[in-house]
């Protein structure tokens, strides 16, 4: 057991991205011999996994007195108070993610005054350092658990045989680009073209529920004029169970995603671990680990976020992506159209970037990604010491 004890504070039983990634980071610490404990772990979804059933044990775990205390604060960086931390905890860690050129405003002070950060990608080092970020900044990249995600995984039924699947996966976002993602597919694939896309997304509230969805894109579909016959394109809303989630990567011919900014992408890590190539922004988190050899890369500019949200279909969080200074990827719209036709009329090629990204992700493993947050965690309390 190790000669500390971290605290994780953050939201390790959700179901999103940042649920899946502390939740994965936790359990590499403590397969590695880091004594952890979580803190706060409510019950606020299904403990149908052991994983998360290990969460509310390491919740129950408490404060070891002789024992340093290091928290690892996994949430966003202003909402802790600093000067109370430090009264309790003997370093303080922030593990952060974020997806344009410079971080929000009201994040600098409180940063500057931790032990360290970790950031899971060199894009996300970057905007800490351009923001006036001062302290530590270590790369503390996700994994995939390829295990899970992997090509032999049951294909989600969605097209007849023989057509040509493109998939996505994201919550509807104006920063995920909806609006170009549709685009490019209906003035591209018609019904001529034995073609079809799988969008499995879902809103933010109660009020952004799959009806909405489909509404707002029925309404955006109207206004950009287009009026002949489109290949189909399938919608799945809402929640859906791990099962599903996995069986629409292996459906997919290809993943197509023109995000406008990623910390990371963990659909894209998913997808490459199920065989299946991704067609991305090529700008971003992902970039660590999207390449030329596994996936189909669209240019881009580098633009300010408000630029385009005056068109946005979903939420688009003017409040943290619309500040002074921020840029993130505008993807060409014409670019896209051709990597999406490109990869249509080339599956073969597809089936062979998918085998590389499949190779690829072995190396991108949680255990790799806990080795690196102990390695952060040890060269903060070494880096302290010194002082």
């Amino acid at each position: 057991m190790s000669h500390y004890q971290v605290i994780w504070n953050g939201p390790v039983l959700g179901d999103n991205g940042i649920g899946t990634a502390g939740r994965e980071y936790v359990l590499a610490l403590h397969r590695l011999g880091v004594h952890v404990k979580v803190t706060p772990a409510r019950r606020r979804s299904s403990l149908s996994t052991p994983s998360k059933r290990l969460m509310l044990a390491l919740a129950r775990r408490p404060l070891v007195r002789k024992k340093p205390k290091v928290l690892v604060y996994h949430r966003l960086p202003h909402t802790l108070n600093i000067a109370q931390a430090r009264k309790k905890y003997d370093y303080l860690i922030l593990n952060a993610v974020w997806e344009t050129t410079k971080i929000p405003r009201n994040w600098l002070p409180n940063i500057n005054r931790f032990d360290a950060v970790c950031v899971p990608s060199v894009q996300n080092r970057i905007a800490m350092r351009r923001s006036g970020v001062r302290v530590p900044v270590y790369i503390v990249p996700h994994g995939v658990d390829s295990r899970a995600f992997n090509p032999r995984n049951k294909k989600l039924a969605v097209t007849k045989k023989g057509a040509f699947l493109f998939v996505s996966v994201f919550t509807f976002q104006h920063r995920k680009n909806p609006e170009t993602l549709l685009r490019a597919f209906w003035e591209e694939f018609s019904a001529r073209d034995r073609a079809a896309l799988l969008i499995k997304t879902s809103g933010f509230s109660s009020k952004e529920s799959g009806a909405w969805i489909r509404g707002r894109i029925a309404a955006y579909k109207k206004e950009l004029g287009i009026r002949h016959k489109t290949a189909p394109l399938h919608l799945l809303t809402g929640s859906a169970s791990p099962r599903t989630v996995r069986g629409v990567y292996t459906a997919g011919d290809a993943f197509v995603l023109p995000t406008r900014g990623e910390g990371v992408g963990l659909p894209f890590l998913e997808s490459l671990a199920s065989g299946t190539p991704v067609i991305a922004t090529g700008w971003g988190g992902h970039m660590d680990f999207v390449t030329r050899a596994n996936s189909f890369l669209v240019p881009y500019k580098l633009k300010p976020p408000a630029a385009g949200m005056k068109k946005a279909i979903s939420r688009s969080f003017r409040h943290l992506f619309a500040q002074k200074g921020q840029l993130w990827a505008e993807p060409d719209l014409d670019s896209l159209k051709k990597q999406m036709r490109h990869a249509y009329e080339h599956p073969a090629l597809c089936r062979q970037k998918g085998l590389r990204g499949r190779r690829d992700m072995s190396r991108w493993t949680w255990a790799r990604a806990g080795h690196a947050m102990k390695n952060a965690i040890e060269k903060t309390i070494a880096s302290k010491r010194r002082r």
